[in-house]
């Protein structure tokens, strides 16, 4: 199975860091490839993330599962169509002068060989693409004033 492991340098508190990325309902705001996002609530611990993406002229719609363990990781799994296994883990650290390390780990296989293919080679650059536009992600809301005490993940739905 394909991995890609990245990391890069941020000017900002992981709390922030960790804000842009667990604030999955606005990628498409900020992130390369993601047209929609809709989360459909709570599994367990899990919370349910229907996302449309496209790149390359290929769009396609799958469900996934997002975990928080806050301000540290961030897990997403998907089994969903056109996946056969989908993990991503971005991770949190750390680094002097209120900097952040944002680690990602990204594997993948899908179930259509052909359509792994091009998926092969346009999903890297999506990946790269999307940790620069995390860190200007952060930069906005900080320059808009964002709350230091927003939630560090998606509320629950009061049932």
């Amino acid at each position: 199975m394909p991995t890609l492991t990245l990391q890069r340098d941020l000017p900002f508190p992981r709390p922030a860091v960790y804000r842009a990325i667990a604030d999955i309902a606005r990628y498409p705001e900020f992130m390369p490839g993601f047209k929609h996002v809709r989360t459909e609530g709570w599994d367990g611990d899990a919370l349910r993330v229907r996302q449309t993406v496209g790149a390359g002229g290929i769009t396609t719609t799958f469900l996934s599962r997002a975990t928080f363990a806050p301000p540290e990781r961030i897990d997403i799994v998907s089994h969903d169509p056109p996946f056969r296994e989908l993990r991503q883990t971005w991770r949190f650290e750390d680094r002097d002068g209120g900097r952040t390390r944002l680690h990602l780990v990204a594997e993948y296989a899908l179930a259509d060989r052909l359509a792994g293919a091009v998926f092969n080679r346009v999903f890297p650059g999506l990946l790269r693409a999307g940790m620069t536009a995390v860190g200007r992600r952060v930069a906005k809301l900080r320059r808009q004033g964002a709350p230091e005490d927003m939630a560090l993940i998606p509320e629950r739905e009061s049932t």
